[in-house]
């Protein structure tokens, strides 16, 4: 059991404590993000089911839950209601992830946080807000359903073809970015004026704000859309081309600079009426445009992706390989940067996983720790607040915490 005094001193968030109370994806790698840069993050667990990240996800819960503590504790009702409460007088954020509303009627609203630490910084997740429609606030959503909604669904998959959701998990990974950056945000504020805040974020929302110019471009001008696949509908050299040793690379005639080196490396001619000088694209239905993408799939088939993806890029055309997972644990570029790291699990044994980024020179984060088993800290946690052993003992005697080693069965 790590005691608090074990806890390391690093990173920009060193001296932040954080609490989260949330499933699935978006809430605990918000929470992860502190924990990277050195925040105290407490996890609280429902202690009648483990959490959504540790089944049926693989390996979520080892990747995004390292560097925390847990005590699975039943927060909404009697002495877990009350110590919870206790828990926040010291907490500088609160993360949860539930239906609009839910806190308000489990008797936690905001105001009632509050009155326990007025500095408090509040993280709501839901994926359709605390307030608005009635029957909307109160819908259950999860990643796909937010892009559905937030119109992020309609401008993915190839045309004419049904719409298809962003993998993985785009809408997740968005929400809590926002709401990393967010509360660090209010908490700045929250310091300096000791008010704190409650943030409110809708993951649809999120991903239309996320949408680039395409919602102004339909408010505006009436302009849809539409769907482009693996390859740009408008512009050529721009989309996934299929090598001679069946890999891919995905390269991109874009810029002044790109079409007057790279055209004739693919025989085109640069500075014409139809690619005059300044150019920037070209244009897929244009007789250049249509000779660029025979040449460049010519080109493709009689070479390796990796030797496609070197000639492009001496020709100065931006180009990579699609990459594989079994290409990126031994490109030297991965290697040379530490993309992947070991650190050590809760049942001590070496796991394997995406180091943290990005990387701080003068206060970097770090990995000490895995991700903690059920209830693993709860007497770390509770004694922290002054119970006694005996009340410890009391409360996994009533049910209100509970501890189990969770089993690795991947």
């Amino acid at each position: 059991m790590a005691k608090r005094t074990e806890i390391p001193q690093f990173g920009v968030l060193s001296g932040v404590k954080v609490i989260h109370n949330s499933v699935s994806i978006a809430g605990p790698f918000a929470a992860e993000l502190y924990a990277d840069y050195g925040a105290d993050v407490v996890w609280i667990e429902n202690p009648a089911a483990p959490a959504m990240n540790r089944v049926g996800t693989g390996n979520s819960w080892q990747q995004d839950s390292k560097n925390m503590r847990n005590i699975s504790m039943n927060i909404f009702n009697g002495e877990g209601k009350e110590i919870f409460l206790t828990m926040l007088k010291d907490t500088d954020v609160f993360i949860e992830a539930s239906k609009g509303g839910q806190y308000n009627r489990f008797g936690l609203s905001d105001e009632v946080l509050w009155e326990q630490n007025p500095r408090l910084v509040i993280v709501h997740i839901s994926g359709f807000g605390q307030t608005g429609e009635p029957d909307f606030v109160k819908r259950p959503s999860y990643d796909p359903i937010a892009q559905a909604f937030g119109g992020y669904m309609d401008m993915n998959g190839f045309p004419g073809m049904p719409s298809m959701p962003t993998n993985p998990l785009t809408a997740d990974f968005i929400t809590a970015l926002f709401a990393f950056g967010t509360s660090v945000a209010a908490l700045m504020k929250s310091r300096e004026t000791g008010k704190g805040e409650s943030i409110d974020l809708a993951q649809y929302e999120l991903l239309m704000r996320t949408q680039s110019r395409y919602p102004m471009d339909y408010i505006r001008n009436g302009q849809k859309f539409v769907k482009e696949g693996s390859h740009s509908n408008f512009f050529a050299g721009y989309g996934t081309y299929t090598c001679k040793d069946g890999k891919e690379v995905y390269l991109l005639y874009l810029g002044n600079g790109v079409l007057k080196k790279g055209l004739p490396f693919m025989g085109v001619e640069y500075g014409n009426t139809e690619v005059p000088e300044g150019s920037s694209v070209v244009n897929l239905d244009s007789s250049a445009g249509q000779k660029l993408e025979g040449n460049i799939k010519s080109f493709c088939e009689q070479h390796t992706a990796e030797e496609a993806e070197k000639a492009f890029i001496d020709a100065g055309v931006p180009c990579s390989r699609i990459m594989k997972y079994e290409d990126c644990l031994t490109h030297p570029q991965y290697l040379a940067r530490e993309v992947f790291t070991e650190w050590e699990a809760a049942n001590g044994q070496k796991v394997k996983g995406v180091n943290i980024f990005p990387k701080f020179k003068n206060s970097p984060g770090k990995i000490w720790r895995g991700a903690p088993n059920i209830g693993m800290d709860n007497d770390d946690v509770l004694v922290e607040l002054g119970l006694s052993q005996q009340e410890i003992q009391s409360l996994y005697e009533k049910g209100i915490i509970t501890r189990k080693d969770y089993i690795d069965h991947l």
